[in-house]
């Protein structure tokens, strides 16, 4: 890094969002990122293929205090837009039934976030943390662990806080309290949900076993594979659930969607099973034997209040979390900058001209499936278009 010398625009953060906004728009630009290595989310994003998107995306797939904000920006840049990049540098993807958009691999995407950038004038300076950003007159101070940096134009591209082993951290919000913006309070989704003590034998029991399931808390419904973990339950229909879930909530799941326990019952009833037994057809026999053991035993010699008993247990088993699995296993951080110190269009800070926010450090965040980074590529875009205008 050249001391004193004078970028065009400092981007805080070599994540999805900073380096799409440093390779949308020509001028001198240095990105800063205490990693030593480039977009460590995205490398490994769904599973090593990095699902960067999906074929439908609106503003009704992200949760935010503001459910108008993230419109203009998704409007702006759309799913083929992306993919229209990818097939410019070569890069393969697929398009998958549920809609969701993955390359082959993600290191991929990672080289065509660097390699984008790189072509639109932009220094790299990776293994290098930002202490601190003032303004001054004409632009920004950055102290770094490397010397001061001095910019034109500031854009905070820190990500949130999940997956802290790959250098998630605070300074983002540091630096927003800083500069007095408002910040919506931040906390883990996109991860599984835990059991208290009262259930932890169950998680401990099942842990690995898995089914397809319809689970709901209040309006809020999904269906999809649900697995067991020591600790609680995971898997997508449950990622998806704690984007909504709230403290104190009672969340409810139905084991067997689509059937009918009681009917079920009713066409064995003369059988000789026991009652897990009959459900081993539907469900994991495990499964099937832990939920049920309360009630298990010959079908033939239940009562009906305790089949009433089973049914219910199976379509609606209803439990309250005491947490979520945390910012360790979480896919991303909900709440963030506040939407209304943010210009919608541009994404600068209203109140702090040439200071520009992008990604999940907005209190912007999207269902499982891509939209999280598809939103990286929006503002980020965003950000880029309107820098592109500073000369």
């Amino acid at each position: 890094m050249k001391k004193e010398q004078l970028f065009h625009t400092a981007i805080v953060g070599a994540g999805a969002s900073g380096l799409f906004c440093a390779g949308s728009f020509d001028a001198s630009k240095i990105v800063l990122d205490a990693n030593d290595k480039p977009a460590r989310k995205v490398s490994v994003s769904g599973g090593g293929r990095c699902n960067f998107s999906n074929g439908c995306v609106s503003a009704a797939d992200y949760l935010s205090q503001n459910k108008h904000f993230c419109k203009n920006a998704l409007a702006a840049f759309k799913p083929q837009d992306f993919t229209t990049l990818l097939d410019e540098f070569h890069i393969p993807w697929q398009a998958c039934e549920n809609g969701q958009l993955f390359g082959q691999k993600a290191g991929d995407i990672v080289r065509f976030l660097v390699n984008r950038a790189k072509i639109h004038h932009t220094a790299l300076a990776l293994g290098v943390r930002v202490l601190d950003i003032e303004k001054e007159p004409g632009g920004f101070l950055l102290n770094t662990s490397n010397g001061p940096v001095r910019a034109a134009h500031v854009v905070l591209a820190c990500g949130g806080l999940s997956f802290p082993a790959l250098g998630a951290g605070p300074f983002g919000i540091k630096m927003a309290r800083k500069f007095g913006l408002a910040v919506v309070e931040q906390h883990p989704v996109l991860c599984g949900l835990s059991f208290d003590k009262s259930l932890r034998g169950l998680g401990e029991t099942l842990t690995g076993s898995s089914a397809e399931v319809v689970i709901r808390q209040g309006k809020k419904r999904f269906q999809g594979p649900l697995l067991f973990t020591h600790n609680g339950i995971s898997g997508p229909a449950v990622l998806k659930m704690s984007l909504f879930w709230k403290p104190q909530e009672p969340v409810e799941i139905d084991f067997l969607p689509g059937k009918n326990a009681a009917e079920i019952l009713a066409v064995h009833k003369n059988s000789t099973q026991t009652i897990s037994g009959v459900f081993s057809s539907y469900l994991p026999n495990k499964m099937a034997k832990t939920l049920l053991s309360a009630y298990d035993g010959p079908l033939a010699d239940a009562t009906r209040v305790k089949l009433q008993e089973v049914a219910r247990t199976l379509h609606h088993f209803t439990f309250f979390p005491s947490g979520t699995a945390g910012y360790t296993k979480a896919e991303a951080t909900a709440g963030g900058i506040d939407t209304r110190t943010i210009d919608p269009t541009t994404m600068e800070v209203r109140s702090v001209p040439n200071l520009f926010v992008t990604g999940e450090l907005l209190d912007v965040t999207g269902n499982l499936g891509g939209f999280n980074l598809h939103w990286a590529w929006a503002s980020g875009f965003a950000a880029g278009q309107a820098l592109k205008q500073r000369f």
